[in-house]
């Protein structure tokens, strides 16, 4: 007999917003197909809604937002909210968008993605060489990126895009097609 296969959880994990009664959860690009505000989640999500502890749940690309109700505190809330979260992403098509939620495909998982990085530590990396990495256009799984200033025409700008930038950008989003130099 065959021991029972479990299932691992979603990576996921918190990070602060401005507004400090609220989470954003980073999960896996591409998970949840719409952004936006969510109209029912899985039963155990679902219920820290109808009990008051979350004011509101919110779908971003690559993450979700948790909103504590009025008088609820992160120390006391935190893990319940974590636990339930992992639980209702394991069943990414329970989830229910509000009306005005919008559909959010590969290419705009992966636009989304690759904006992100182009501003983070690959895109700093660049400007303190003097130059840039901007994300031109994302179509079908390819993303086209224009490197500019001092990394135009640089021999290590392949480098910065291909090992570091399409590096990131597969291990975030595996559907990636190629990245290329825009013309």
């Amino acid at each position: 007999m065959r021991p029972a296969r479990r299932e691992r959880p979603v990576p996921t994990h918190p990070l602060t917003t401005p507004d400090p009664a609220t989470l954003r959860w980073v999960i896996p690009d591409g998970l949840l197909p719409f952004a936006g505000a969510v109209a029912s989640a899985p039963p155990a999500l679902q219920a820290l809604l109808d009990d008051g502890t979350l004011a509101a749940v919110q779908v971003a690309p690559g993450a979700v937002l948790t909103l504590l109700a009025d008088g609820r505190a992160w120390a006391d809330e935190g893990a319940r909210v974590r636990t339930a979260l992992v639980e209702a992403l394991g069943s990414p098509r329970a989830w229910r968008p509000a009306g005005r939620a919008s559909a959010v495909g590969p290419d705009e998982a992966l636009r989304t993605a690759a904006r992100e990085i182009a501003g983070g530590r690959v895109g700093a990396f660049a400007r303190g060489h003097g130059g840039s990495l901007e994300v031109r256009s994302v179509r079908d799984g390819v993303v086209e990126v224009a490197m500019e200033g001092a990394c135009h025409d640089c021999a290590a700008a392949a480098i910065t895009m291909h090992a570091r930038f399409e590096h990131l950008l597969r291990r975030r989003c595996p559907w990636l097609v190629e990245v290329r130099e825009a013309s």
